[in-house]
Protein backbone atom coordinates (compact mmCIF):
# COMPACT_ATOMS: atom_id res chain seq x y z
CA UNK A 1 0.00 0.00 0.00
CA UNK A 2 1.20 3.47 -1.00
CA UNK A 3 1.50 6.51 1.64
CA UNK A 4 -0.61 8.96 0.41
CA UNK A 5 1.83 11.86 2.23
CA UNK A 6 4.33 10.71 -0.53
CA UNK A 7 3.50 13.47 -3.25
CA UNK A 8 6.92 13.34 -4.78
CA UNK A 9 6.76 10.13 -6.02
CA UNK A 10 3.90 10.45 -7.92
CA UNK A 11 3.30 14.36 -8.52
CA UNK A 12 7.32 15.24 -9.70
CA UNK A 13 8.60 11.91 -11.07
CA UNK A 14 7.99 13.25 -14.30
CA UNK A 15 10.08 16.51 -13.61
CA UNK A 16 12.63 17.63 -15.50
CA UNK A 17 14.57 19.42 -12.71
CA UNK A 18 14.49 16.15 -11.20
CA UNK A 19 15.90 14.27 -13.94
CA UNK A 20 18.70 16.85 -14.42
CA UNK A 21 19.29 16.55 -10.64
CA UNK A 22 19.79 13.17 -10.78
CA UNK A 23 21.53 13.46 -13.89
CA UNK A 24 24.07 15.81 -11.71
CA UNK A 25 24.61 12.95 -9.11
CA UNK A 26 25.96 9.91 -10.91
CA UNK A 27 28.05 11.93 -13.42
CA UNK A 28 30.62 14.54 -12.21
CA UNK A 29 32.94 17.08 -14.34
CA UNK A 30 36.06 14.92 -13.48
CA UNK A 31 37.37 12.54 -16.12
CA UNK A 32 37.25 8.75 -15.00
CA UNK A 33 40.31 7.18 -13.62
CA UNK A 34 42.22 4.57 -15.87
CA UNK A 35 41.13 1.31 -14.93
CA UNK A 36 43.75 -1.58 -16.43
CA UNK A 37 41.92 -4.88 -17.86
CA UNK A 38 39.14 -2.62 -18.83
CA UNK A 39 40.58 -2.21 -22.49
CA UNK A 40 40.47 -4.93 -24.99
CA UNK A 41 43.86 -6.26 -25.65
CA UNK A 42 44.60 -6.20 -29.31
CA UNK A 43 46.05 -9.46 -30.63
CA UNK A 44 47.67 -10.39 -34.42
CA UNK A 45 46.07 -13.88 -35.70
CA UNK A 46 46.60 -15.44 -38.57
CA UNK A 47 44.24 -15.95 -40.91
CA UNK A 48 43.31 -19.40 -41.19
CA UNK A 49 40.98 -19.19 -43.93
CA UNK A 50 41.69 -19.43 -47.87
CA UNK A 51 39.60 -17.19 -50.31
CA UNK A 52 39.36 -18.25 -54.02
CA UNK A 53 40.38 -16.57 -57.03
CA UNK A 54 36.91 -14.99 -57.96
CA UNK A 55 36.87 -13.84 -53.88
CA UNK A 56 40.36 -12.30 -54.57
CA UNK A 57 39.30 -10.71 -58.43
CA UNK A 58 36.18 -9.67 -56.82
CA UNK A 59 37.83 -7.41 -53.87
CA UNK A 60 40.49 -6.09 -56.31
CA UNK A 61 38.18 -5.03 -58.17
CA UNK A 62 36.70 -3.19 -55.42
CA UNK A 63 39.91 -1.84 -54.21
CA UNK A 64 40.74 -0.88 -57.74
CA UNK A 65 37.03 0.94 -58.44
CA UNK A 66 37.29 2.62 -54.74
CA UNK A 67 40.90 4.12 -55.33
CA UNK A 68 39.54 5.00 -59.13
CA UNK A 69 36.44 7.33 -57.27
CA UNK A 70 39.12 8.55 -55.07
CA UNK A 71 41.41 9.71 -58.03
CA UNK A 72 38.43 10.81 -59.69
CA UNK A 73 37.18 13.30 -56.55
CA UNK A 74 41.14 14.51 -56.46
CA UNK A 75 41.17 15.18 -59.85
CA UNK A 76 38.17 17.23 -60.06
CA UNK A 77 38.71 18.94 -56.59
CA UNK A 78 42.07 20.32 -58.22
CA UNK A 79 41.01 21.27 -61.61
CA UNK A 80 37.95 22.96 -59.43
CA UNK A 81 40.80 24.82 -57.28
CA UNK A 82 43.04 25.76 -60.42
CA UNK A 83 39.94 27.04 -61.99
CA UNK A 84 39.38 29.20 -59.30
CA UNK A 85 42.75 30.53 -58.64
CA UNK A 86 42.71 31.15 -62.45
CA UNK A 87 39.68 33.16 -62.31
CA UNK A 88 41.00 35.21 -59.18
CA UNK A 89 44.24 35.61 -61.57
CA UNK A 90 42.38 37.02 -64.29
CA UNK A 91 40.15 39.09 -62.38
CA UNK A 92 43.31 40.49 -61.03
CA UNK A 93 44.80 41.31 -64.08
CA UNK A 94 41.53 42.49 -65.59
CA UNK A 95 41.33 44.82 -62.29
CA UNK A 96 45.14 45.93 -63.08
CA UNK A 97 44.44 47.03 -66.44
CA UNK A 98 41.43 49.10 -65.58
CA UNK A 99 42.88 51.48 -63.15
CA UNK A 100 46.03 51.36 -65.91
CA UNK A 101 43.08 53.14 -68.21
CA UNK A 102 41.69 54.54 -65.63
CA UNK A 103 45.15 56.63 -64.98
CA UNK A 104 45.46 56.86 -69.22
CA UNK A 105 42.01 58.58 -69.00
CA UNK A 106 42.92 60.83 -66.04
CA UNK A 107 46.00 61.98 -67.86
CA UNK A 108 44.33 62.57 -71.00
CA UNK A 109 41.81 64.49 -69.04
CA UNK A 110 44.33 66.68 -67.64
CA UNK A 111 46.40 67.14 -70.98
CA UNK A 112 43.32 68.08 -72.90
CA UNK A 113 42.31 70.70 -70.31
CA UNK A 114 46.09 72.13 -70.53
CA UNK A 115 45.87 72.48 -74.24
CA UNK A 116 42.24 73.52 -73.94
CA UNK A 117 43.36 76.60 -71.91
CA UNK A 118 46.22 77.27 -74.11
CA UNK A 119 44.05 77.66 -76.95
CA UNK A 120 41.90 79.89 -74.80
CA UNK A 121 44.96 82.25 -74.57
CA UNK A 122 45.98 82.22 -77.97
CA UNK A 123 43.01 82.79 -79.71
CA UNK A 124 41.87 85.79 -77.12
CA UNK A 125 41.52 89.07 -78.60
CA UNK A 126 44.15 90.80 -77.29
CA UNK A 127 46.90 87.74 -78.54
CA UNK A 128 45.51 88.46 -81.90
CA UNK A 129 45.32 92.33 -82.09
CA UNK A 130 49.09 91.43 -80.42
CA UNK A 131 49.95 89.04 -83.43
CA UNK A 132 48.47 91.69 -86.78
CA UNK A 133 50.07 94.71 -85.41
CA UNK A 134 53.91 93.00 -84.55
CA UNK A 135 53.99 89.98 -86.74
CA UNK A 136 51.81 91.13 -89.67
CA UNK A 137 52.78 94.72 -89.46
CA UNK A 138 48.80 95.63 -89.57
CA UNK A 139 47.32 98.85 -87.92
CA UNK A 140 44.16 99.34 -86.34
CA UNK A 141 41.40 101.15 -88.48
CA UNK A 142 40.71 104.55 -88.12
CA UNK A 143 37.21 106.15 -87.87
CA UNK A 144 38.10 108.60 -90.99
CA UNK A 145 38.52 105.21 -93.12
CA UNK A 146 35.53 103.78 -92.37
CA UNK A 147 32.92 104.17 -95.80
CA UNK A 148 29.37 102.90 -95.58
CA UNK A 149 27.73 101.81 -98.46
CA UNK A 150 24.21 102.36 -100.03
CA UNK A 151 23.47 98.90 -100.83
CA UNK A 152 19.16 99.40 -101.37
CA UNK A 153 19.87 101.26 -105.18
CA UNK A 154 22.51 98.14 -105.50
CA UNK A 155 19.18 96.02 -105.23
CA UNK A 156 17.07 97.84 -107.17
CA UNK A 157 19.32 98.08 -109.86
CA UNK A 158 20.01 94.25 -110.03
CA UNK A 159 16.36 93.40 -109.56
CA UNK A 160 15.47 95.79 -112.53
CA UNK A 161 18.59 94.15 -114.62
CA UNK A 162 16.85 90.50 -113.87
CA UNK A 163 13.53 91.00 -114.77
CA UNK A 164 14.61 92.78 -118.34
CA UNK A 165 16.51 89.41 -118.93
CA UNK A 166 13.21 87.60 -117.92
CA UNK A 167 11.38 89.29 -120.15
CA UNK A 168 13.93 89.16 -123.28
CA UNK A 169 13.74 85.12 -122.71
CA UNK A 170 9.95 85.45 -122.61
CA UNK A 171 9.90 87.30 -125.90
CA UNK A 172 12.58 84.78 -127.50
CA UNK A 173 10.60 81.58 -126.58
CA UNK A 174 7.17 83.43 -128.29
CA UNK A 175 9.15 83.63 -131.43
CA UNK A 176 9.99 80.34 -131.51
CA UNK A 177 6.78 79.26 -131.09
CA UNK A 178 4.87 81.44 -133.87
Amino acid sequence: MTNTGDFRRYSYSTDASYALKAFDLQRSSAAPAYQPGTKKDLRVRENTGRKSKSQLKHEQSLGFASALKIGIVALLSLSMLFGVLYTYAKKNELIHDISRLETQLAISQSENTRLNSELDALVSMSMIDQYAVEELGMTKMKSNQIRYIDVSQYKEKRQAAAQRVLQEEQAASRAVKK
